[in-house]
């Protein structure tokens, strides 16, 4: 039988693969990349809350090794505020809600975070305390953040109770309109009729007058809401840059001091670490890059920790 192409590749393939073995990586290397994730993992969690999961890692032949966290713990809780709900409620008169954080506050907080990230990739080291108090005040802000977030739900829950209640008698109002103007087409209304004609004209009006009020309301109530968003997002944003330069002088500072138990991997190859982020359905991955050849001289105190993370290759994907 004459083989088709297909089936001749398929075949050479298979003989290929049954005669040889998958390469084995050397168990020295397995030790090397082992005790260097341990350093990592040590490393990246320092603070009380590191935002940094569980660290593996995956080794490709000829490319280097890539350690894998991700983002956890109360550093998702600033990415947590939802949405306005699809389905719009009316504010009924409630008792306003003091602002919880202002321009003032927000500005404070940027400058504090860009300065701590500044001096960081400058010399290399971690403000610790600085980044610390950064990072408390910036959680006080988002626990009251959530606090009125829960309030605002509640009232929003409440009012499109009133809302349904309001409407429901609006078509209630309707109908005996209609029946009574059904009958005004077919014969003279009496007098009777006719007061109660004007009287469900009034009450109809004044229903709407009190839809148009409560509209007004909830207005005011959505910009408000959509303004805390804009601010929790901010905040959100000075945590995350936090966080990423943390994690990268970390990475790199681990890389210099503890570079050499890496003997077994090739200069030629690279240590990466990939950082994903569970929050949201357009979040994108942050990676570091770094060259063995650029490790082994920051370890020989060739680099500084500064020169390495401006050799390393730092993106989004």
């Amino acid at each position: 039988m004459k083989l088709t192409p297909y089936l001749a590749a398929l075949a050479t393939l298979l003989v290929t693969t049954s005669s040889q073995a998958a390469t084995q990586v050397s168990p020295k290397l397995k030790q090397n990349l082992e005790i260097m994730q341990n350093i990592l993992q040590t490393s990246l969690q320092q603070g009380r809350d590191s935002g940094v999961g569980r660290i593996s890692h995956s080794y490709l032949a000829g490319q280097g090794v890539l350690f894998q966290t991700s983002t956890q713990g109360s550093f998702g809780r600033y990415f947590a505020m939802p949405p306005m709900p699809p389905q719009v409620g009316m504010v009924a008169p409630v008792a306003a809600v003091a602002p919880i954080i202002n321009k003032e506050q927000i500005a404070a907080i940027s400058a504090r975070a860009s300065a701590a990230a500044n001096a960081a990739v400058a010399g290399g080291q971690i403000d610790h305390e600085a980044l610390e108090a950064i990072a408390e005040e910036a959680e006080a802000a988002v626990e009251q953040m959530m606090d009125q977030q829960e309030q605002r739900q509640d009232q929003m829950r409440d009012v499109r109770d009133q809302k349904r209640d309001l409407e429901r008698e609006v078509r209630e109002v309707e109908r005996e309109q209609r029946d009574i103007e059904f009958k005004n087409k077919v014969g003279k209304l009496d007098a009777d009729q006719q007061k109660e004609l004007n009287k469900l004209n009034s009450k109809s009006a004044e229903l709407k007058k009190q839809l148009d009020s409560i509209q007004q309301k909830y207005n005011v109530m959505e910009q408000e809401y959509q303004k805390q968003r804009a601010e929790q997002a901010k905040i959100a944003a000075e945590k995350q840059k936090e966080l990423i330069v943390r994690i990268s002088v970390n990475f790199a500072n681990a890389l210099c001091d503890y570079g050499a138990s890496l003997r077994e991997l090739k200069d030629n190859e690279y240590v990466s670490l990939q950082l994903s982020s569970s929050h949201g359905r357009n979040s994108q991955d942050i990676y570091w890059v770094f060259k063995k050849s650029d490790i082994n001289q920051c370890v020989t105190g060739k680099l500084t920790t500064e020169t390495l993370l401006k050799k390393a290759d730092y993106y989004q994907y």
